[in-house]
């Protein structure tokens, strides 16, 4: 099975890059979690410490290294529900927070990614940010997936009201996170964020004029 680290061998300045992006997007991620329950009146992540840039606190060093070596990982944002000050939007909001940003994030990507090739930059510059913009989507979609522990599950449970089926799909636990990674492994999932990568790069080249 080849991984990751396998890049490192063969282009070590590509590999550090999409080492780097992941990393850099998932901080980003469980930051935007963090500052929205804290606007939100949640004071948990500032007790925790995890209004920071560590990805150290926001992935620990076992996500790391499999980011490093499988480009695998996740992040954790302690939260306390209760303490939102709009209950039922307040964990919406801070739900979609984190998938936010990598959709900020990707748009930038692109952005940049676009520019830059239009205006002959160097093709490594180009390929970083083709790369900030096709892992931020992919993380994005993954994310959104309406499964626990998936930030998509408490989007779509808090705006619509799940109630006991919420509940009794929280209960199903690892068995139903298997399934999200079922369907991210799967061809449909490809298409669909190949398609949005392509759909993005797109329509900025016509709003650039490139």
């Amino acid at each position: 099975m080849h991984t990751l680290l396998d890049l490192a061998f063969k282009d070590s300045a590509r590999y550090v890059s999409i080492v780097f992006v992941l990393i850099a997007s998932i901080v980003l991620h469980e930051l935007g979690h963090a500052l929205v329950a804290t606007w939100e009146g949640d004071p948990t992540p500032r007790i925790r410490g995890h209004l920071t840039w560590n990805p150290v606190v926001h992935m620990g060093w076992i996500s790391i290294i499999l980011i490093a070596v499988m480009g695998i990982g996740w992040g954790r944002t302690p939260v306390t529900r209760s303490m939102f000050r709009h209950r039922r939007w307040g964990a919406v909001l801070v739900s979609f927070a984190g998938p936010a940003v990598n959709l900020l994030l990707a748009c930038v990507g692109v952005l940049v990614g676009v520019l830059a090739a239009r205006h002959g930059a160097p093709e490594r510059v180009v390929e970083f940010w083709e790369t900030v913009l096709k892992f931020n989507v992919l993380l994005f979609l993954f994310n959104m997936i309406p499964i626990p522990p998936l930030d998509g599950f408490s989007v779509v449970d808090g705006t619509f009201d799940l109630g006991d089926i919420g509940a009794r799909i929280r209960q199903a636990g690892a068995l139903a996170f298997v399934v999200a990674i079922l369907i991210v492994n799967s061809d449909a999932f490809d298409r669909v964020w190949i398609g949005v990568v392509n759909a993005m790069i797109d329509t900025t080249q016509r709003l650039v004029g490139a």
